[in-house]
């Protein structure tokens, strides 16, 4: 009994005391050499910032775009409608497409989506 009383004891002055030297050790090499694949965080809440959007001093000329070709044969068979097909699933298309464009704030997306999600 008295043996385990002393490995709890030692135990319980080791361990901190290991943690305590690996978290020196740990912010001296965060110090002496940074992590190199971390990019620095200049821009805030995380999000890279946007790229430059650049526009030609000149008017581009329009580009030729191809033919049409002609009609499919009558034998081939439709391609189907990529439309969503239920009600739910047009009107959550509607509410995506809002948002995408900008329409909507965020929190009035989240808030329709709910309403259209409970009927």
């Amino acid at each position: 009994m008295n043996n385990l009383i002393f490995w709890i004891i030692v135990c319980s002055w080791l361990i901190p005391m290991g943690i305590r030297m690996y978290n020196r050790s740990r912010q001296r090499r965060l110090r002496d050499f940074p992590p190199q694949n971390i990019p620095p965080q200049n821009y805030p809440y995380g999000y890279p910032a946007q790229p430059p959007v650049i526009i030609p001093a000149e008017p581009q000329p329009p580009v030729a775009t191809p033919a049409p070709q002609a009609a499919p044969p009558s034998s081939a068979t439709p391609l189907p409608n990529t439309a969503p097909h239920g009600y739910r699933a047009r009107k959550l298309a509607e509410l995506d497409q809002q948002y995408s464009d900008g329409k909507i704030a965020m929190e009035d997306y989240m808030k329709l989506r709910q309403e259209i999600m409970n009927g």
